[in-house]
């Protein structure tokens, strides 16, 4: 009889594992579930923010073109600056030749005035 109680407490600890080890085997595929439906949310968010990053891509690369394009008018007008600052260095250069009669003749002639203001 002792055999057999043995075979009997043998068997119940047997079944109270085996039935412990079946209901803990579904909390486990319940969490796996929980775990599948984070990482969905999670790669939502991801998606999002990549759509999101790609409008940002976009407005960058626009305002490089708008800056290469104020560079290229920048550099227009500098040249441009050069361009008169040269010229205007070669014309006062070349009043400073003049002779103090070449200039009176010069303004005489430009504006149709004697010395005195009165037209010739």
């Amino acid at each position: 009889m002792l055999k057999n109680n043995n075979n009997n407490i043998i068997l119940y600890v047997v079944a109270a594992l085996l039935v412990y080890l079946i209901f803990t085997t579904n909390g486990i595929k319940t969490d796996i579930k929980g775990y599948k439906q984070n990482i969905e949310n999670i790669q939502t968010k991801v998606d999002s923010a990549k759509a999101v990053d790609t409008k940002i891509v976009h407005k960058i690369d626009s305002v490089k073109q708008k800056v290469v394009t104020i560079n290229n008018d920048i550099h227009h007008i500098d040249k441009t600056i050069t361009i008169v600052k040269e010229r205007t260095n070669e014309k006062t250069n070349s009043i400073n030749k003049f002779s103090n009669p070449e200039l009176e003749y010069f303004f005489t002639n430009r504006y149709n005035k004697g010395l005195n203001g009165s037209k010739d």
